[in-house]
């Protein structure tokens, strides 16, 4: 039902399924944290997503549901948090001109806090879940479950040992629970006031 079209997807396909995670994205709280401004926040968070999939093409995997319903996109825990130089090869240095630079401070200042929990928490040689997003119209179908499940099968058959996620949305937590994801860490950085909590699966 899902695939895993890891460096086949045109770049047409690229702009599509970025364009869905935008639209799933809409009503994320990291993403209201992000660009308050309702109106545009969905056209800027096509573009923020745009180098992530190009990124996770390369170093990670994509799934992508049939019709455009969902998407997902991982990548290889060695790439965890971006260096300046994964950076420009992946198009993430020009966020503060996607996404503004208003945001792109907002950005670093939340990503710093997680970051450095992630460091302190990651096992080796794990896989680093970025983005799950179901189209509005296919919330509650089972679909980000189904993607979810064919991406720990394709981290697990490339030796991955386990999968780590982040999440800012508290409607999620229980979810990845149910599917087999454990809370390791939770907090409430100081400089952005959005709780996030850190959850990981083991992949053995």
């Amino acid at each position: 039902m899902f695939n895993d079209p890891v460096g086949v997807l045109t770049v047409a396909q690229q702009k599509t399924v970025a364009a869905g995670l935008g639209q799933s994205f809409s009503q994320d709280p990291f993403m209201a944290y992000l660009l308050p401004n309702a109106t545009t926040r969905a056209q800027h968070t096509t573009k923020l997503f745009l180098p992530m999939i190009r990124w996770c093409l390369r170093y990670g995997g994509v799934e992508v549901a049939p019709e455009g319903r969902g998407s997902l996109i991982w990548v290889s825990g060695q790439y965890v948090p971006f260096r300046l130089s994964q950076m420009v090869r992946s198009g993430l240095v020009l966020a503060p001109f996607l996404i503004g630079l208003s945001a792109f401070k907002r950005l670093q200042v939340h990503e710093a806090a997680c970051e450095h929990a992630l460091k302190a928490k990651a096992p080796q040689h794990f896989a680093y879940l970025w983005v799950v997003g179901v189209h509005p119209n296919s919330v509650g179908r089972g679909i980000g479950k189904q993607m979810i499940q064919s991406a720990l099968d394709t981290m697990r058959c490339q030796g991955y040992s386990a999968c780590l996620l982040r999440t800012e949305n508290p409607n999620n937590v229980a979810l990845y629970e149910h599917l087999g994801f454990q809370q390791i860490h939770t907090d409430l950085p100081v400089g952005s006031g959005l709780r996030y909590w850190l959850l990981s699966k083991e992949l053995a």
